[in-house]
């Protein structure tokens, strides 16, 4: 099965390990990302390879989450999920839209 450690999470986020404040935050973004990496394929992870492409692609998620917990801001605004589709999207089902 699919599984993202919360010390992977937190060494890609750039947060300092024995820094805990955050852990339920950061778990709760992991969780986010797998969930929506797997409706994103079209496929659950016990069906389709956990392969570093989705890894990679979950990672990023989880830092924009991360770095972007509010709904609006106030500085410019980009979209940072293009990179991760495109990690994610090779693995899609051709049936879903």
């Amino acid at each position: 099965m699919a599984k993202i450690e919360l010390n992977e999470a937190k060494l890609h986020c750039r947060i300092d390990e024995s820094e805990t404040l955050e852990d339920s935050l950061l778990q709760v973004y992991i969780d986010a990302a797998l969930e929506a990496c797997q409706k994103h394929i079209g496929k659950s992870f016990e069906l389709q390879e956990f392969t570093p492409a989705i890894k990679a692609g979950c990672l990023m998620f989880i830092a924009h989450l991360y770095e972007n917990r509010q709904i609006v801001t106030s500085g410019e605004v980009k979209e940072v999920p293009l990179a991760i589709s495109s990690l994610w999207s090779i693995y899609r089902d051709p049936a879903i839209y």
